[in-house]
């Protein structure tokens, strides 16, 4: 009987919204009442803790999947959200761990967020990609610096471990005029560089 009851509110919460779209099948113009799903899991793999280490640099990444956050238009939507710590010649540069298990209001204030797949051909275009492969488009903020860009990550495989192939590229300040740039900081994580970061 409990689970009839779970199944028929679960019916009920997804008949109150204007239209369910498949995360995959979104084209950057958000329908006011919608909810984004990721009907065939593709976030799933991207769950868990991603560690690069390369002497004394290392990156580590923990990603979680939120489902039906809050987002806008009165939307909701499937979505990755995490954070990170980073380690550059020994010295701890940006640790936002703490936050990870956080649940805002708007869960897209995490410092890792995104949820947009992206097609071998999409920017940055994948000539090693399969024909029907996915990649994903996460955004990172750093807070120190105030800038954001765009995380490329391609699930991979090394010595039958699971890992990503991560591409930290087109960086934008966050609320700032091009005028303005110049009196902040560059970024903390260089743009421009590959991560191949091992699931632990």
């Amino acid at each position: 009987m409990k689970n009839i009851i779970t199944f028929l509110l679960m019916l009920l919460s997804l008949s109150s919204y204007s239209q369910t779209i498949n995360i995959k099948d979104f084209n950057g113009k958000r329908v006011s009442g919608s909810y984004y799903k990721d009907a065939d899991f593709i976030l799933d793999p991207y769950v868990g803790t991603w560690i690069y280490s390369n002497g004394a640099d290392t990156l580590k990444i923990k990603l979680r999947k939120v489902i039906m956050a809050l987002s806008a238009n009165n939307s909701h939507e499937d979505l990755i959200v995490g954070e990170y710590l980073y380690i550059k010649n020994g010295v701890e540069k940006i640790n936002t761990l703490n936050s990870f298990n956080f649940d805002y209001a708007a869960q897209r204030k995490h410092n890792i967020t995104g949820n947009a797949i992206l097609e071998s051909h999409h920017r940055p275009p994948c000539t090693s990609c399969s024909p029907n492969e996915k990649r994903l488009r996460l955004i990172l903020y750093e807070p120190l610096s105030t800038f954001a860009a765009s995380l490329t990550i391609r699930l991979i495989t090394i010595g039958g471990q699971p890992a990503l192939q991560v591409f930290k590229w087109g960086i934008a300040p966050i609320g700032r005029t091009p005028a303005e740039i110049s009196l902040y900081q560059s970024a903390i994580i260089e743009i421009g560089t590959d991560f191949t970061m091992i699931k632990q």
